[in-house]
């Protein structure tokens, strides 16, 4: 093969490639807006302030309950907008099916010290 072509292939895979990956980014950036369009119109104002609050700390926990919320509105378990207690309520809820109940052990080690077990004449 001449060395324009081997270029022209190269060149041609990269352009699939980006084309590829632009498609990618599209749909996801597509994805994200589509979520935070359905999270504005499930929660109050105050309550996505508060998840947005959770999201810089805890991110997976804040995606999980946007996932949730989610889920829930779509099976039209949502009546109307959810506010921040409600928000409150189901976080506390989750966070006690997640806590994991911390027990500490203090073993001690029994020593024979034979100083103790003598007796002092003064």
């Amino acid at each position: 093969m001449d060395p324009s072509e081997l270029d022209a292939l190269k060149s041609g895979q990269m352009s699939s490639d980006t084309q590829d990956k632009q498609q990618a980014n599209a749909q996801t950036q597509r994805n994200e807006e589509e979520r935070q369009t359905l999270l504005a119109q499930i929660l109050e104002p105050d309550a996505r302030e508060r998840l947005g609050r959770i999201a810089l700390v805890k991110g997976e926990l804040a995606r999980g309950v946007e996932d949730m919320l989610i889920r829930m509105a779509r099976m039209n378990q949502i009546r109307k907008k959810v506010t921040e207690d409600e928000l409150k309520d189901m976080l506390e809820d989750i966070s006690t099916k997640n806590r994991q109940e911390t027990k500490i052990i203090v073993s001690r080690k029994e020593f024979d010290d034979s100083d103790d077990d003598e007796e002092y004449d003064f």
